[in-house]
Formats: C-alpha cells, sequence, structure tokens
C-alpha cells in the first residue's frame, strides 16, 4: 500500500509567507511604537500640569510675581536656554537638579539631559547677570493661538500670557519644535504620534490655564 505523500510548501509560497509576517511585524512595531510615543506625551502634559501648579504657588508666595527667565551664551549652557527656574528647586516647590542644566529633576521626557522650558515676559538673567526683561510672541487670539497675528510682550503688568512650559517634543531639533514663535504659535504645537513640535501649557492673565493638544 503505497504511502500519502505529504504536501510541501514551494519556495515561492515560502517567500509570500515570509513576506507576509515581516508586513505583520511592522505593523505591530508602528503601533506598539505610536502607543509608546502618546503614553509619553500624556506623562509630558502631567508633568507640565504640576509645574503649572508649581509656578502658581511660588507667584501666590511672591506676591504675583514669577521667576526670572534664564539665557545664557556660554557654550556648555547654551542647549539650555530657558531651563527651568532655579528658583522654584530653591524654594521646594519642584524637586532641585544636580545643578548645570539640570536646575530641577524634571527632566523633558522627549529630551533627555534637558529639564522642560519655561518663559515669561518679564525679567531675565543673562548668563545669570540682570539683562532687562525676555521677551515672548503670544498671537491675538489666545488662548486658540492660531491667529498669525500678534505681538512680542515684555512687561508682565501689560502681557496677556503670564507664564508658558513646554516640552520640545519627539523630536527637539525638527523646524517645527525650533518655530520662531513656538511655543504659543499653535503652527508650533505637536498634534498626536508621529508627528512633530512642542507640547505646552500656559496662563492667562486671568489665571486660566489651557495646554495644547
Amino acid at each position: 500500500m503505497a504511502t500519502p505523500r505529504r504536501a510541501a510548501f514551494t519556495l515561492l509560497e515560502l517567500l509570500v509567507s515570509v513576506a507576509v509576517m515581516a508586513a505583520l511585524s511592522a505593523l505591530t512595531c508602528m503601533a506598539v511604537g505610536s502607543a509608546r510615543e502618546r503614553a509619553r506625551a500624556i506623562k509630558v502634559h502631567a508633568e507640565l500640569y504640576g509645574l503649572g501648579v508649581a509656578l502658581e504657588a511660588y507667584g501666590i508666595d511672591c506676591g504675583g510675581c514669577f521667576p526670572p527667565v534664564r539665557v545664557n551664551c556660554n557654550s556648555d549652557m547654551q542647549d539650555h536656554w530657558c531651563q527651568l527656574p532655579m528658583e522654584l528647586a530653591d524654594g521646594r516647590y519642584i524637586p532641585p537638579g544636580p545643578g548645570g542644566g539640570l536646575s530641577a529633576t524634571l527632566v523633558d521626557e522627549f529630551n533627555p539631559g534637558h529639564t522642560y522650558k519655561y518663559a515669561a515676559p518679564g525679567p531675565m538673567l543673562l548668563n545669570g547677570t540682570p539683562a532687562g526683561n525676555y521677551q515672548v510672541w503670544i498671537p491675538d487670539d489666545v488662548p486658540l493661538c492660531e491667529s498669525a497675528q500678534g505681538r512680542y510682550y515684555y512687561n508682565p503688568q501689560t502681557t496677556p500670557v503670564r507664564w508658558m512650559v513646554w516640552s520640545t517634543g519627539p523630536h527637539p531639533k525638527s523646524e517645527k519644535s525650533c518655530h520662531e514663535r513656538a511655543p504659543m504659535a499653535a503652527a508650533s504645537w505637536y498634534r498626536g504620534a508621529g508627528d512633530e513640535g512642542v507640547l505646552v501649557r500656559f496662563r492667562d492673565a486671568q489665571t486660566c490655564q489651557f495646554k495644547s493638544p
């Protein structure tokens, strides 16, 4: 009695199977990568919320004033422009950092080695020395921030936005994240997994807080 022959895969069928498995694997990796990025964005917004609470507590304790903005021209500090204020760390409103560019332990989830960024129309320290007021571009349609019309504000008494904190996003060196009107222009905002841009939280003159998507 003849033994029935077992059907075997042809080379073409094997190649097709491998291609299908590779495609499914790629799709799975993309889905996992997108989910991971969304989770990191959620964490960023949660930490920016915490920074907002810290800034408001500081403002209450300091008669409505907020910390100065820091800009540094030294080669080893240029990349740490607008770092989180050490006043927040010194006052224990946020955990202190090891120093240098890390004035606080709140490191930008998307930009390791750097704190989240902070800016506010008002006093500025250049290389640690008072140097007038820091200017921030703010659109005319705050809080939507979609208008191309706006102006630079430097006076904390007249600005429609008192402070802003932000992450440089998944691609800190991207054109969107480095937009000349970031972080207050909606054109510079991160919109979801796969996108570039900044994630920002800001507070208006009436104490209301808003955030980017």
